[in-house]
């Protein structure tokens, strides 16, 4: 077993109590970001006690280890990207998507001052957290549609966490460089422009979900279907209730910057909360085309099940 999904099982063993009364049910998920709005204020506005279910939130560390989580079947959801559990999946991991959580996906391309258009670009570097992740495969898919070859018209560069793509583009090592929201909100106040907003595409993807062991889901439809009331349940409250969000996203991201959470809301709400739950086949063709190679042509309908969403 990797030292990873050790880890992880070994804070699940010592963090949470033996529940009493409501049935218990632990998702991890794999990053504190605001993806998590919804889980955090089911959480912490209580909803799912309401249904019976007692929620244990665990930070898993990344999708990795997430994702091994649910396959070993240590865990009872979890909360990570779809890209993640696509390739589990197409090498037969009985995992099973069961829930959107964020459709768009969240990043922005932002140029150095001089570049403000994809074909600007040409001839140019660009920065990404690493090779052979989502953001890495949208960013080649949009520059070929907009006629720009990545291996031969420009050149991506690995450049690892959030501060240093910001220093590499503040300091003209990148001409641009891919980040996350809300992590391009520091560029932006200094002017640098927004050359590719990923949300604004439209693109045929689903970006975060929930997800499952197929097991588990035989086994206990009733359970499934109840977290997953709450879970829409605490969406729907999250976008009626500013302030509860907020208060969610600072307890959970230990975010106390009022501006930033002002701005990570906001974008949340109007561009990346869910408008349904409902995951569509044709949301995950992008991703199995992103699969590594072998994966082959996968009925990709086999990976969901919306039979449970209220």
């Amino acid at each position: 077993m990797k030292p990873a999904v050790i880890g992880v099982i070994a804070v699940l063993l010592f963090a949470i109590p033996a529940g009493l009364g409501a049935e218990k049910i632990t998702i991890l998920y794999s990053n504190a970001t605001f993806t998590g709005t919804g889980l955090f204020v089911a959480k912490d506005a209580g909803l799912c006690k309401q249904k019976g279910i007692d929620l244990e939130l665990v930070l898993g560390g990344g999708s990795a280890p997430t994702v091994s989580a649910v396959v070993g079947g240590y865990v009872q959801f979890v909360q990570t990207s779809a890209a993640s559990l696509i390739n589990a999946a197409l090498q037969g991991a009985p995992v099973v998507l069961v829930a959107k959580v964020m459709g768009p996906a969240p990043y922005k391309l932002i140029g150095g001052m001089p570049f403000r258009r994809i074909a600007d670009l040409k001839g140019k570097k660009i920065g990404v957290n690493r090779f052979g992740g989502a953001p890495d495969f949208l960013l080649r898919y949009v520059l070929a549609k907009n006629g720009l070859d990545a291996q031969k018209d420009v050149t991506i560069l690995q450049t690892g966490d959030p501060t240093a793509r910001l220093l590499s583009l503040f300091t003209g090592v990148t001409d641009a460089t891919l980040l996350l929201v809300p992590e391009e909100k520091l560029a932006v106040e200094k002017g640098y422009p927004v050359i590719i907003d990923f949300a604004a595409l439209g693109l045929p993807y689903v970006n975060i979900v929930l997800a499952t062991n197929r097991k588990f889901l035989e086994d206990h439809p009733g359970v499934a279907k109840a977290f997953l009331g709450c879970y829409w349940e605490a969406v729907k409250e999250a976008k009626a209730k500013p302030e509860v969000a907020k208060k969610a996203l600072a307890h959970w991201t230990r975010t106390n910057d009022s501006a930033l959470l002002d701005y990570t809301y906001k974008l949340w709400r109007a561009d990346y909360a869910p408008q349904s739950p409902l995951i569509e086949s044709k949301e995950l063709e992008l991703l199995v085309a992103s699969a590594p190679k072998g994966a082959g042509k996968r009925d990709v309908s086999q990976f969901l099940d919306m039979r449970f969403l209220p």
